[in-house]
Order: structure tokens, then sequence, then C-alpha cells
């Protein structure tokens, strides 16, 4: 459409026709492709373009801040980006239907293996989501809330849902391994095993609080300073 209109107006402004004509009938071949609804849906179609590209950009970075592929050897690291681009990986996770709250605080650079925490993050983040999902199905209302903060020598950060929450017995074998609450197929019983060695590997904590029917919150704290000797 946009070729074609660009070769209408051409033909006209190489023809003999006066000056007034040739706008008679560029007019009026405007009004007959609908001129102001074409020049919407391209700027509709540009402003498409731009999010996505955007939307792109800030995918791929949160990978590569994700991943830390590079980086295996122990690096300063900012706790509140990783868990942001944590959750840029689990997008696709939330299907919009689940609200993420987040409360950062002032946090130092941590000394840690940042790939590993970031994994930590999706594989509690990932179970919050899964929680929240048969809690509330298609209906909204579920949330995930995840606070950061700085107690002493430690980072604390607090990942909590409005899930299904957990029995007794379920939250005694929580971080052993191949035990998993999901159905047949939905999980390994893997992830909040290698989240507790990597918590441990850090000389960190990890704390796990939840009721049956009413949610899950983890809390993890990792020491500012990675204290070689302890690991």
């Amino acid at each position: 459409m946009i070729l074609d209109a660009m070769t209408m107006i051409e033909n006209v402004s190489q023809s003999d026709i006066s000056a007034d004509e040739k706008q008679k009938q560029i007019e009026e071949y405007k009004e007959e492709i609908d001129f102001e609804y074409l020049v919407m849906e391209i700027k509709h179609l540009i402003k498409g373009i731009h999010e996505g590209a955007s939307r792109t950009a800030e995918i791929v970075k949160g990978l590569k801040i994700f991943s830390r592929l590079d980086e295996d050897d122990l690096k300063k690291t900012d706790i509140n980006e990783g868990i942001e681009s944590t959750l840029i990986i689990a997008n696709n996770l939330l299907n919009g239907k689940v609200k993420v709250i987040t409360e950062y605080g002032g946090l130092p650079l941590v000394e840690c293996y940042a790939g590993k925490l970031n994994q930590v993050f999706l594989n509690i983040l990932s179970n919050a989501i899964y929680a929240v999902d048969k809690q509330f199905g298609n209906e909204h209302g579920g949330e995930i809330k995840i606070t950061t903060g700085i107690e002493d020598t430690y980072v604390v950060i607090k990942i909590a849902d409005n899930g299904t929450g957990m029995s007794d017995t379920a939250l005694k074998k929580v971080f052993e391994p191949f035990f998993t609450t999901k159905e047949v197929g939905e999980g390994t019983g893997l992830g909040m095993s290698i989240t507790y060695n990597t918590i441990k590997k850090h000389n960190g904590h990890i704390l796990v609080n939840s009721e049956l029917g009413k949610g899950t919150e983890f809390i993890l704290k990792i020491p500012v300073i990675f204290d070689t000797k302890a690991a």
C-alpha cells in the first residue's frame, strides 16, 4: 500500500497537469485509501516494533546477567539485579496472572557465585508460581512478594507466596533429594536440594515458613563476604 501511494504521487508529480489538479488528485487518492487510518496503522506498527526490540534487548540482558556463564569464580555481585534478571527469565511462567511485588533494599555487592545464586532464585520462584497456580487456577489474586535487605554481615532475601503452602510432613522433607509435592512429570524433586546445597556452599542459611492453604516463605541469608575457610 505504501509503495502504491509513493508510485501514484510520483506519477502525479511528473504529469503536465496544473498544481491545483495535482493537489486535487492526491487528496482524492488519500481519501480513497483512507490515508489517515493508514498513517495511524503505520505509527502503531512502528511502536510495536520498538516495544518488541526493547523487550528483546531486556531479555538478552536478563539472560546474560542470569546465566553468568563466564563467571566460575567468586565475584562481587548485585543481588537485586540478579533477582530482576531471574524474574525476566520466569516471566513466561507468570502468564500475567500472578502479581509480583518487589521491595529491594539498598544492598552492598555480595561476594558469591552469581549464576548459582540466580538458579536458586529461579528454583524458589518456579515453586512459588506452581503453588500459586494450584491455589488460584485461572483466577486472579495470586501474589509473590520478594524483599531484600541487610542484617549485620548478611544479605537477606525473602520470597513469599500465597499459594497452597505445605503440610508439616512436606516441610520437613522439602530439601531432601527427589522429594516433591508436584504431580508426576511436573518436577524432579532436585530443585530444592540443589538450592539448599548452593546456599550452604555460600556459608549461608535457608529457612522456610509455610502453612497449608495459606502460602510459603523462603528466607535466604547470604554473607556479604565469602569466607573461603568456612566453605
